[in-house]
């Protein structure tokens, strides 16, 4: 998840520093500038801390520039074997620290529900809520989908007219590229070029071609039995949203007043009503019934049409993603 920092206090942004796959202390590190939410830049040339681990680093950002808020950005820069590299951090100025897709500040702001008021009930409840929707949300979406450095181990797709593989990976958008390395045995591995790497953003995956005329890029290998060796690549990557998408802060908050209305015993539906001669009963609709099997929670068919936007990609194509 993205660092977050309370408005007009001082806490720490912190990164992980990854070189072929591996948590490396580099020759060298700074934060070469920060840039706050109106685009201006207010702190440059930052000395910072080594961490607790191989390859982690902090800087403490001083209460005075935590003034304004929204999403702020950080640019590390360090030095590994004589080469430069440059990392760039989002991380958000908040008036209270979010653990889940929304806060009790915004479940009050946006519920419909009359039980849940300014003061009832209390904030400590409600992220009881909001921690179990977390939980739902991820189950339907397929995973986090929050701002994060993920590592993955993904079996290729080869495109053996082009000499090039496909790989689909588990978080999407994707943001940033850090490293793409190729198993293709035991001792036989091969370290691509980022910068010769295609990204797909929004549908998650990475493509690499070679040169088609003269071949060099050799991922198709062979055993003595002519069976083809599909590679496994591993993937270090940052991806998802820097701040929660609406659709989805606004499923959070209905999901939450959901759970806290079965809590009342305020979830339950008329099934039939009868007055003498006159008979009353709601009958519930296909789609809201496949919608509360999906989440499992009645009025859930408007949380699936918000959240279904966000699915993972391994939610939607089951097996290798969009090219089988």
């Amino acid at each position: 998840m993205m660092d977050q920092i309370l408005q007009n206090t001082s806490d720490k942004i912190e990164v992980d520093i990854y070189f072929n796959n591996v948590l490396t202390n580099p020759t060298s590190i700074l934060i070469r500038q920060i840039t706050d939410p109106n685009g201006s830049i207010i702190l440059t040339d930052l000395t910072v801390t080594a961490g607790s681990t191989t390859g982690r680093y902090y800087y403490t950002v001083p209460s005075a520039y935590t003034a304004t808020l929204g999403v702020y950005t950080a640019v590390w820069q360090f030095v590994i074997d004589g080469t430069t590299y440059e990392h760039t951090q989002n991380y958000e100025v908040v008036t209270s620290i979010r653990t889940g897709y929304t806060t009790p500040y915004e479940v009050r702001e946006k519920s419909t529900y009359e039980k849940i008021t300014d003061t009832e009930p209390t904030d400590a409840v409600l992220q009881k809520y909001i921690d179990r929707s977390t939980q739902i949300i991820e189950s339907y979406l397929g995973g986090s989908i929050n701002y994060s450095i993920y590592s993955e181990k993904r079996r290729c797709v080869l495109d053996k007219v082009h000499n090039g593989i496909h790989v689909q990976l588990a978080h999407r958008p994707i943001v940033s590229l850090t490293s793409v390395i190729l198993d293709q045995g035991a001792t036989n591995t091969l370290t691509l070029d980022t910068d010769y790497v295609r990204t797909n953003n929004e549908a998650g995956y990475i493509e690499y071609f070679s040169d088609i005329s003269v071949p060099t890029l050799r991922i198709c290998t062979f055993d003595p039995s002519a069976t083809q060796v599909i590679p496994v690549a591993t993937v270090v990557y940052t991806a998802g949203y820097v701040t929660v998408p609406e659709p989805v802060k606004l499923a959070a908050v209905m999901i939450t007043e959901e759970l806290y209305k079965e809590t009342n015993g305020d979830d339950r539906q008329l099934a039939r009503f009868t007055i003498d001669q006159i008979t009353e009963q709601y009958t519930m609709s296909g789609a809201e019934d496949n919608a509360i099997s999906a989440l499992g929670l009645k009025g859930a068919r408007g949380i699936t049409k918000l959240l279904s936007p966000y699915r993972q990609t391994y939610k939607r194509f089951p097996f290798a993603g969009p090219l089988g």
